[in-house]
């Protein structure tokens, strides 16, 4: 039987939409020019004028790029308030209860977020976090390389796995969870109700954004009390991976992400400011949620698995109770993809041979 082109890894894919996004940052003046003029008139006219395509390059590229890094340090020092706060305006829909969270930190992704909070629970006294059994590898394996010595004892952070199908989460003790929604188990959206569920039994929530913006249409309300922090990225819903961009909401202050309002990554927040002023947020789920289903469908004619399409863009899914009639072959096919009891499948692959095939 064919492999299976998709990765057990989640890598993002970078839509067309995000590309164009990219290019309009860095040169804004120039891509306005190329698109006003005829096609026939534009990069072959300035390609015939010796040298004029490369200074207007090297010219525009300065202007509007290069310019935005030469302003006074204590403008420098907040340009990213106004970026979180478009961000924050722009998801009022979608995430209600995010304005409420005092504390706004630029941050490499969510990753840097999640390790900054995970140092500072453990340095708080907080000895463990719960976890959803098949959940985002990260928290784990951040979780394991949290430590100090303290009078010569090893101080460490242990991630303990919660199986929801079988645990009430309110008979367990109260202490925090780390719950990624949409979930990385499988890409699927966790009802608010049982997110309300753990805050009511006493649990305080680290919630992971991550795949918000590429996902159908839900309202993931942060608006209860126990819901302490939460991360948000534009790595995997645009794209932007090695861009590092992303921000952390906390309502106790992270002393460690202080910092970062000098040592932000500026290019990249460029980037996903230029991104919220030319993509929606729900723009991409519905534009290439026609693709995904299509992705899946060829998926399920080569390999006749009856994967499903997940909620978030990038992904497909298979549960514990799809795989009981597989063959053999079948089972060893999808075995890479397991995630707990079920199986999870990144479609960047497909996605980028729809685009090469388009090309």
């Amino acid at each position: 039987m064919k492999k299976l082109d998709a990765l057990q890894t989640v890598y993002s894919y970078m839509f067309p939409e995000v590309k164009r996004a990219v290019m309009d940052t860095m040169m804004p003046t120039l891509m306005e020019r190329i698109r006003a003029e005829p096609e026939s008139n534009s990069i072959v006219s300035l390609l015939k004028t010796d040298g004029e395509l490369l200074t207007l390059i090297e010219t525009t590229f300065r202007q509007d790029y290069l310019s935005r890094f030469l302003q006074a340090p204590e403008e420098m020092d907040t340009m990213h308030e106004p970026i979180l706060q478009k961000y924050v305006d722009r998801h009022s829909v979608a995430l209600p209860g995010l304005a409420g969270f005092q504390n706004r930190y630029p941050t490499a992704g969510s990753e840097e977020g999640i390790r900054e909070t995970l140092s500072y629970l453990l340095m708080q006294g907080v000895e463990q976090v719960y976890v959803l059994k098949g959940e985002y590898e990260g928290y784990h394996f951040v979780g394991e390389t949290r430590g100090y010595n303290h009078e010569g004892e090893t101080k460490q952070l242990k991630t303990i796995e919660i199986d929801s199908n079988t645990t009430n989460v309110t008979d367990i003790e109260p202490g925090w969870f780390f719950i990624s929604n949409p979930s990385a188990r499988d890409g699927n959206i966790i009802p608010n109700e049982f997110i309300d569920e753990v805050c009511e039994g006493g649990h305080k929530v680290f919630y992971d954004l991550a795949y918000v913006d590429s996902t159908r249409p839900h309202e993931f309300d942060l608006s209860h009390e126990n819901i302490r922090a939460a991360v948000i990225s534009f790595s995997k819903p645009y794209g932007l991976f090695y861009f590092r961009a992303g921000a952390a909401f906390t309502k106790e202050p992270i002393p460690s992400l202080y910092g970062n309002k000098w040592f932000k990554v500026v290019p990249s927040l460029l980037v996903a400011d230029k991104l919220m002023d030319s993509v929606n947020p729900g723009e991409l789920y519905q534009k290439y949620g026609p693709v995904q289903e299509g992705i899946i469908k060829r998926i399920n004619d080569e390999h006749g698995l009856g994967m499903r399409a997940s909620d978030a863009l990038l992904l497909g899914h298979l549960k514990k109770e799809d795989v009981g009639g597989f063959s053999q072959e079948q089972l060893d096919l999808i075995r890479p993809f397991k995630r707990g009891d079920d199986y999870r499948f990144c479609l960047k692959p497909y996605y980028e041979m729809l685009e090469g095939d388009e090309r």
